[in-house]
């Protein structure tokens, strides 16, 4: 608690308020009066897109001043500062801080913060008030005022226009007081007429509080008739601040005029009780401390010989903060298991119903969980709104259940035990008891934590220190603590104080030195060599020199007396065992020869009771030859064959039926631990389902606020989807249509569409939707569609590739995806089946290919010219052995061929090219290539295909005889 706040100022009041608050607040601060040392603070969830009129409003109504908070400004008494909207607040001292809302779901101001920090900085000089609202904002921060020790107060929920946020204040147990607004406001204002002491307040630095003096039992009877509670188990102290609350709360200053109210109304017994039981707790309070935990707790896992489930107690667990973070520091050091809950159980117990109830829901809201690491919070937390959810697999390990440490056993074989600051509120003699219970229920090596209030010192034996700084402490390795339970309280105040300790431990530490020395002599001298052991005959302690009748057994070492006796004292022992004595009586053996030693002993076994245990004293007796055969009542060896088969026979069945009753003691034991979790968590669920019930119907009433919005949103979403369910089916059937196969994929070659079509190439179905494309078996080689995808990607307008086999053909062409802005998104693979195409290419290449070989076997020359004889479009092979050019070459160039003829005959050969006439024959002179004359024969014909015209014809080389002689008739 900050100790700097201005003098002038006794109490901070924040003020929280939601939808329907307007009203709320002008009904309280209108009874506010003047003349008093409070400041008041008001966080009303306000639109951070619009201007806020509240100042004014309250301004209207309100006899204090109303300001507008800024950043930094000192609190006044008598004041009252509006938080502006968009904007979180808390109190720093008697300032007022400022700050921008953190990302979160629920609204700003925080209620919640503010009043966190009232209860930090203020304590019990802190107010808290809730009014009406939707939503649970305002609730856990009322709970931290209320455990501070200072006043919280509700707005009655059937007066509330918005009931949610008082009556989750109420439900979470934080509210002291449920008003009516304006009965709030006059409550607070009568603060102003109390005296510190009256009024709950903390005193300041150098002051004391001063001491009621009234009779502690007339409070602790009546409290105790009306809820079962033993206040006599807490110091006068304690119970006097709590008293005085109270009676602050009621605005009493007479404890003779509150005892009344105690007595006769049980809501106000049971709210005295609930101050008693609620402690204030946070997640990883103290982080030093919970650094030094995680030191010791990662050690003792190192240590550990087998793994196994470890065992943790959190008495006084509060709403259940401490103990999940120690769930979630011990799964961190285990590495996070998938099976936690297997690995790690924790007992966390309070008295207070209410807080087990928070505690069991694990619903927190953000100023709550502010303490919990970034990484823990992630891991462990699920946002839901403005609040926060414990995940499922860390509450499977939590059992909250109800449990008096004071009075109750405590749970066993413990790993760990977290009490802090809860042991300083309880009497001298209950703390003893209770470290004697923490002594008895951890295992040797286990780990005591406290908290800074509370301290070990020299109370108990038991422990060492493990941290002093720090308040841990390990139970010792002796077992002597656990051999017995501490007892519990006898009842009230005195009968506590009077109540002598009864373990071993405390026995021996109340007795004298001296006396107990001389008690031992006394034993060595007058008893005979004994040992003494319990209830299963097992070896507790030695009496005397028993080194002649003893021995240390061979193996693996045990406790059971028989395996320590020498063989000739077994059956004896057996016998004596077997036929166990009445308390007080003592049973004798028959006397035994001891061959080595040339002596006679007889075993006496006698039963006592020390302390209400039973306890049993086997004790060696010497004898001489006289009385030896006094006792000895046949021969030795004789009874001992016939006597040892009826024992081991004995031994047999009562070994066979303690195996059966120990499994049946665990199994039931088991079966217990099983029921009470199920138990535990068939309770959780069903307040949890309560819970969300509420939370449901404070839920409704916001949804019917934003209802219009989202019938007008689901109408224009409806004219959407209509529009999207005829595009997509349009689309649907253009694919169905398309004669192409298509397919379409994302910057990642991830399929996001396909035809039917496309599963021809591509062993696509409907689950590769999202797959990529190139790990799709394919029915045909595409070697260069990875390179073409990612060409057309970079920025190619397109790439086609041919994909074929024996039986099929397809073009594969690679086109861009792109959005309206022109941005490629992906691309288009398109494949189109040209297998009739290309069957009639090799078809016609076919013919081609036969037509050449037979124009190529003729003597004469084939060609064929387009109309007008200007582009030659085919000639055969034989051109080149006959003019030296190659088909290749007048086909490129056929200008060659013309040239060719002798400038003599190209008149009278373009004049027998008579098209009119369809066909013609001419002899003229050519010149090949090496400039050799030729003489050939011409003969061509026009050919007609459709529209089209062009001439086919035969070039002969004829001999120069005949051409020059035809040549001289022509001319």
């Amino acid at each position: 608690m900050n100790t700097s706040q201005d003098m002038t100022i006794t109490r901070v009041v924040g003020i929280g308020a939601s939808a329907g608050g307007l009203a709320a607040l002008t009904d309280l601060v209108t009874q506010l009066k003047a003349g008093g040392r409070q400041a008041y603070v008001v966080a009303q969830h306000l639109d951070p897109d619009h201007h806020s009129h509240l100042l004014e409003l309250l301004a209207r109504t309100s006899r204090l001043p109303v300001v507008m908070a800024r950043d930094g400004a000192p609190l006044q008494p008598d004041v009252l500062a509006i938080v502006p909207p968009n904007h979180d607040v808390t109190v720093v001292a008697n300032r007022l801080s400022l700050q921008a809302p953190a990302p979160r779901y629920g609204p700003a101001p925080s209620i919640d913060l503010l009043l966190a920090s009232i209860a930090r900085e203020w304590g019990a000089n802190g107010v808290a008030v809730v009014l009406s609202g939707t939503g649970s904002d305002g609730a856990f921060g009322l709970r931290s005022v209320k455990e501070a020790g200072g006043l919280t107060l509700a707005q009655n929920p059937e007066e509330a226009k918005f009931g949610a946020m008082p009556r989750a204040a109420i439900t979470l147990g934080g509210a002291v007081l449920v008003l009516e607004a304006g009965a709030i406001g006059q409550h607070l204002a009568g603060l102003n007429s109390l005296t510190a002491a009256a009024a709950g307040e903390a005193a300041a630095p150098g002051s004391s509080l001063p001491a009621t003096p009234f009779g502690l039992s007339a409070v602790i009877e009546p409290l105790m008739r009306a809820t079962g509670l033993d206040a006599s188990l807490y110091t006068e102290s304690s119970l006097r601040r709590r008293v005085e609350r109270r009676m602050a709360t009621h605005q009493l200053s007479d404890l003779q005029t509150y005892l009344p109210l105690l007595e006769s109304d049980p809501e106000e017994a049971q709210a005295l009780a609930q101050t008693l039981l609620v402690p204030g707790t946070a997640f990883f309070r103290d982080p030093q401390a919970f650094s030094a935990l995680r030191r010791l707790l990662l050690d003792g896992l190192s240590r550990r010989q087998a793994p196994h489930s470890l065992r943790v107690w959190i008495p006084g667990c509060a709403s259940g903060e401490e103990a999940y973070s120690i769930a979630m520091l011990i799964s961190e050091l285990l590495g996070h298991p998938h099976d936690l809950a297997a690995q790690l159980k924790i007992f966390a117990t309070d008295l207070s119903e209410q807080s087990l109830s928070i505690a069991r829901r694990g619903v927190y809201p953000d100023a709550a969980v502010a303490g919990i690491p970034a990484e823990l919070r992630q891991r462990f937390l699920m946002d839901r709104g403005a609040e926060h959810v414990i995940c499922e697999s860390l509450r499977t390990c939590m059992v909250f259940a109800r449990h008096d440490m004071g009075k109750d056993p405590p749970f066993p074989r413990l790993d760990l035990i977290a009490c802090r600051n809860t042991l300083i509120d309880f009497t001298a003699p209950v703390q003893e008891r209770v470290l004697a219970l923490f002594c008895f229920a951890l295992v040797p090596g286990g780990l005591l934590f406290l908290g800074h209030a509370d301290a070990l010192g020299s109370r108990i034996s038991g422990f060492h220190v493990a941290d002093g700084e720090q308040n841990l402490y390990r139970r010792s390795g002796d077992t002597l603590a656990r051999q017995s339970l501490p007892p519990g309280p006898a009842g009230g105040r005195q009968a506590l104080a009077a109540t002598p300790a009864s373990s071993i431990t405390l026995l021996r530490e109340s007795i004298p030195e001296q006396h107990m020395a001389l008690l031992e002599v006394l034993i060595r001298t007058f008893c005979q060599p004994s040992l003494v052991l319990d209830e299963r005959h097992d070896l507790v302690e030695v009496i005397g020199d028993i080194t002649p009748y003893c021995r240390l057994p061979e193996g693996r070492l045990t406790t059971a007396a028989q395996s320590f006796l020498r063989p000739e004292l077994r059956s004896e022992a057996r016998a004596l065992f077997l036929l166990a004595p009445a308390v007080n009586t003592t049973t004798r053996s028959a006397s035994v020869h001891l061959e080595d030693l040339d002596q006679w002993v007889r075993l006496e076994l006698r039963s006592l009771l020390v302390d209400g245990r039973s306890i049993r004293l086997l004790s060696f007796v010497p004898q001489g030859e006289e009385e030896a055969s006094l006792t000895t009542t046949a021969p030795p060896g004789e009874r001992a064959a016939a006597f040892d088969r009826e024992i081991q026979r004995l031994e047999r069945e009562l070994l066979t039926s303690q195996e059966t009753l120990q499994r049946s003691l665990l199994e039931l034991e088991q079966a217990n631990e099983d029921l009470e979790s199920f138990s535990e968590e068939l309770q959780a669920s069903s307040e949890e389902l309560q819970s969300s019930n509420e939370e449901l119907e404070a839920s409704n009433e916001e949804m019917q606020v934003t209802n219009q919005e989202l019938a007008t949103l689901n109408q224009t979403l409806s004219c959407r989807t209509e529009q999207l369910e005829r595009l997509n089916a349009d689309l649907e059937n253009i694919q169905s249509s398309l004669s192409q196969g298509m397919v379409i994929v994302d910057r990642q070659l991830c399929v996001t569409r396909f035809t039917p079509l496309a599963v021809r190439v591509f062993a696509l179905m409907a689950s590769d939707l999202g797959k990529p494309l190139l790990r799709v078996p394919t029915t045909l080689p595409l070697p260069q569609l990875p390179e073409a995808l990612e060409a057309v990607l970079q920025g190619e307008p397109r790439r086609s590739l041919e994909a074929s086999s024996e039986d099929v053909s397809y073009l594969v062409q690679v086109l861009p995806y792109q959005d309206l802005e022109g941005r490629r998104r992906g691309a288009i693979v398109t494949l189109t089946d040209v297998s009739e195409l290309m069957e009639m290419s090799r078809a016609a290449e076919a013919a081609l290919n036969e037509f050449s070989s037979l124009t190529d076997a003729l003597d004469a020359v084939v060609w064929k010219w387009n109309q007008g004889m200007s582009e030659l479009l085919y000639v055969s092979q034989r051109i080149h052995s006959l003019t030296g050019w190659s088909p290749a070459e007048l086909c490129e160039h056929p200008e060659l061929f013309v040239k060719a003829i002798v400038p003599d005959d190209r008149g009278r050969v373009e004049a027998a090219r008579d098209w009119t006439q369809g066909r013609w024959t001419v002899r003229y002179h050519l010149t090949t290539r090496s400039g050799r004359p030729l003489w050939v024969v011409e003969a061509g014909r026009v050919v007609k295909d459709g529209d089209d015209r062009f001439v086919v014809g035969t070039l002969t080389e004829v001999a120069p005889g005949l051409a020059l002689g035809e040549r001289a008739g022509a001319s």
